[in-house]
């Protein structure tokens, strides 16, 4: 009898070490995954609203993310297969208390944590119904502080009237954008980034445009010679040159025209340099920073020739040694970027497998690009911190 509950507390103690010995391992394995924090702000943070309009309703929580967030999503995730595996999908609840005192609307987002991408959607303050319905204007922020941390609306105040050297300085960065989009007409503005390339796709910006969407097939990093080759229409299209082609003598023949526009340049205000134009992380250059010049910008008559495989260019008529000759690829004479753009006068610069820019969720994006900025940019050079310091000049 003794011996039979010795046996039976001997079978209770091994299954307990048993269940113990295991439980670790479950833990370990629960926790590899960071876990998302909701960042709560205090009521003092939120200015009293105007309520809601009369008649108005909050609006129902979507059901699911959007087709064009899931478009996104799914491209992040084949872009991006070793830094994200999966994605969820969230809806913020319970609404912040300011959402009784303003009308809103719901707004989507994304947010990486550790291998999961968390897709959310979340209450914005409709601050132009409450300007239409109330004549009233309200300004809010959010803050991207780093990966996991889901952040709402952190203040939301009541707008001032800007002062007139405030009116000024928006209007500058306004009209900056104009010429920006009149450096690249026809391409869209698109600074890269949200795209990671590879060494067979590499994205190609000219004047803060996205060129790549014009190229029949893709530009691709030569690793034999270390130089990224871009197809020929590309020249032609795009940086005003007439190319022909010499199917016996296997040669093109680039020619750019003599042409001479009236451009608008930024240049420094008063107590500023050149570098100093931008703040840090900053796309757009300070309005308080600049004014323009209006500038005539002249770019000489130039006829290249390049012969395939040949290492040897004919630049106006006298020899220049290639380090890239051009090639055939994919039914397509791929010739090397950087020597034609500077051609033109162009400045070129390289991105490589080291991500440039950091998205509002802390995590890094921006690989294999090249961007290229003309002589008719509204910027002589390209001083923006993501260029100046983490690409390299190619």
């Amino acid at each position: 009898m003794w011996g039979e509950q010795t046996r039976r507390v001997g079978w209770l103690t091994l299954l307990v070490l048993t269940v113990l010995l295991f439980q670790p391992v479950v833990g370990v394995a629960a926790t590899d995954e960071p876990k998302p924090v909701v960042v709560d702000y205090p009521p003092e943070n939120y200015e009293p609203g105007p309520g809601w309009p009369e008649g108005w309703s909050p609006p129902p929580p979507p059901e699911g993310m959007s087709e064009q967030m899931r478009l996104r999503v799914e491209q992040a995730l084949r872009e991006r297969p070793d830094l994200y595996e999966r994605y969820t999908w969230w809806v913020w609840e319970p609404l912040p208390e300011w959402t009784k005192e303003y009308p809103w609307f719901w707004r989507e987002d994304w947010m990486g944590c550790g291998t999961t991408l968390h897709v959310y959607a979340y209450p914005v303050p409709d601050t132009q119904l409450i300007t239409r319905v109330f004549g009233r204007s309200y300004g809010w922020t959010r803050l991207y502080l780093e990966p996991c941390r889901y952040e709402p609306v952190q203040f939301i105040v009541e707008a001032l009237e800007m002062s007139e050297e405030e009116k000024l300085a928006e209007g500058r960065r306004a009209e900056y954008l104009y010429w920006v989009d009149k450096s690249h007409p026809g391409l869209g503005r698109d600074d890269g980034r949200d795209r990671n390339g590879s060494p067979d796709h590499i994205y190609v910006y000219l004047n803060q445009g996205d060129a790549s969407k014009r190229f029949d097939t893709p530009a691709y990093l030569d690793t034999t010679v270390n130089r990224v080759r871009v197809p020929i229409r590309f020249v032609s299209e795009m940086m005003g040159a007439e190319v022909t082609w010499d199917e016996t003598g296997r040669r093109v023949t680039i020619h750019f025209p003599a042409t001479t526009r009236e451009v608008m340049k930024v240049v420094p205000a008063e107590g500023y340099d050149y570098p100093d134009l931008f703040d840090a992380e900053e796309y757009l250059p300070n309005g308080y920073r600049f004014y323009f010049e209006q500038r005539v910008v002249r770019i000489p008559e130039r006829t290249i020739t390049l012969t395939i495989d040949h290492p040897v260019a004919i630049v106006d008529g006298r020899e220049v040694r290639l380090d890239a000759p051009p090639v055939i690829r994919n039914d397509r004479t791929m010739v090397p970027v950087r020597f034609v753009a500077e051609q033109m006068g162009a400045k070129v610069y390289w991105v490589g497998k080291e991500p440039i820019f950091r998205l509002d969720d802390g995590t890094m994006s921006g690989t294999y690009q090249v961007h290229i900025f003309t002589p008719t940019f509204p910027l002589y050079e390209y001083p923006s911190w993501y260029l100046e310091n983490r690409a390299v000049r190619y």
